[in-house]
């Protein structure tokens, strides 16, 4: 079992108070690659839509049985 693993294993027998003063630490003392996964979604920066999101959006909208999106 790789380190990753293990430490995703150890987090889920956690309880949820404990993983949140984890999460604390770990924001204060390493450098995440992911600030949303800390600190929500407010701090990524809004873009807009370009060609492409626009025609999954709109098939989306007109399409119920879609799903794919590649």
């Amino acid at each position: 079992m790789s380190v990753k693993e293990k430490v995703k294993t150890l987090v889920d027998a956690m309880p949820n108070n404990e993983v949140e003063r984890l999460m604390v630490y770990i924001s204060r003392n390493f450098r995440l690659v992911s600030v949303a996964a800390v600190d929500g979604w407010d701090f990524v920066e809004e873009a807009q839509p370009d060609e492409v999101d626009i025609l999954m959006m709109e098939e989306m909208e007109n399409n119920p049985d879609c799903g794919d999106f590649s």
